[in-house]
């Protein structure tokens, strides 16, 4: 039987079954809210596995195009569900509420981040985890993307560890703890959500008590990467690590609640230093009181507009919120998002970015 698409036939039973099938598929489709990162993550799974996608189409044929058709929404689906589950959005049914546990991708994730992929591209983009440099009122994380070299032997755990060891943020709010001159010996993964990083002697060296948040970074940043890893056993120059700066390491250190480590209010667009029309859109996340965001229009040091906004849903869980300014003059600008302090009024777990009017 051939595995090129035919005429689609009602009348068939085999068609029939494909057409149900694709209703299916599409109305779970609509349903899902995929994560920001998502669409990179499923490009570039399709891409890698664009070799071997003629060999299990075969073994699966339904009939022609019902099967192609099928075959690819259920790829886009359950990547994208999967990957949801690592970003404190709020769950269908959730037994913890605010519990950011990253839930497992499909099989060929993990297959992915531990074999050789004989047609990686020459580079793709990847979310590194910073952390913030204003304790306000704690240091947490923000994450910025940037593009990064496929390795040789391709694996998306190592190339996220080393685009996060070799780049530095853009926003000069966030900043990384790891020494300077770190590098990545080696990366692997044990029982199929543990991963295991081994660390250049250099990372031995780095600030007192800024262990914790730097292995949520370094976890956060797989994580994106690999979204099936749960846990992380980290190693310097081949040594297990069981004290990090001054800061004791279980011998799996799991992944914290992203409610607890990420930045409350994020603005994801525009990026710092963008350039945009005069009619922009400001968009974010937030996990913050009833949804609340507070959010100011600055220029040469004075405040031009300001207003609130409700997120999409409220803390414990990670909420989508935007808000459009129109009319812009050409210009410089910076756009302030925080939540107001509920005890005293003031601006707490602030996020704000530079951009250009043109």
């Amino acid at each position: 039987m051939s595995d090129r698409p035919g005429t689609f036939d009602p009348d068939q039973p085999d068609d029939e079954t494909a057409r149900r099938l694709r209703e299916v598929l599409s109305h779970e489709a609509r349903a899902i809210t995929p994560s920001a990162d998502g669409l990179a993550i499923i490009r570039e799974k399709i891409r890698a596995q664009r070799g071997g996608r003629r060999s299990w189409v075969r073994a699966f044929q339904i009939g022609g195009a019902g099967l192609a058709t099928a075959a690819i929404a259920v790829i886009g689906v359950v990547t994208v569900q999967h990957h949801t589950g690592s970003n404190g959005r709020k769950p269908a049914t959730a037994a913890s509420p605010g519990v950011a546990s990253p839930a497992p991708a499909p099989s060929s994730v993990s297959a992915l981040a531990s074999s050789p992929v004989a047609s990686a591209p020459s580079s793709y983009p990847v979310w590194v985890y910073y952390v913030d440099k204003r304790k306000d009122p704690q240091q947490l994380l923000f994450r910025e993307i940037t593009q990064w070299t496929s390795s040789p032997q391709h694996t998306f755990i190592k190339d996220s560890v080393s685009a996060m060891l070799a780049t530095a943020a853009v926003d000069p709010d966030y900043t990384s703890y790891w020494p300077a001159g770190t590098t990545l010996l080696s990366a692997n993964i044990v029982g199929g959500t543990t991963a295991v990083v081994d660390l250049s002697s250099d990372a031995a060296n780095g600030p007192t008590g800024e262990g914790a948040i730097s292995v949520q970074q370094l976890l956060y940043t797989i994580i994106a990467g690999a979204p099936k890893i749960d846990g992380l056993q980290l190693r310097i120059a081949g040594t297990p690590v069981t004290s990090l700066w001054g800061t004791p390491m279980p011998a799996i250190i799991p992944v914290s609640p992203s409610s607890q480590v990420w930045g409350h209010v994020w603005i994801t667009a525009p990026a710092e230093n963008a350039t945009v029309a005069s009619s922009v859109e400001i968009k974010g996340e937030a996990t913050v009181f009833e949804g609340t965001v507070t959010w100011q229009l600055r220029s040469n040091g004075g405040t031009l507009k300001t207003g609130s906004v409700t997120a999409d849903t409220g803390a414990p869980y990670r909420g989508l919120w935007s808000v459009t300014l129109e009319g812009l003059a050409p210009g410089q600008y910076a756009i302030r998002a925080y939540e107001t302090s509920a005890k005293d009024g003031s601006v707490t777990f602030l996020d704000d970015k530079m951009f250009t009017v043109e």
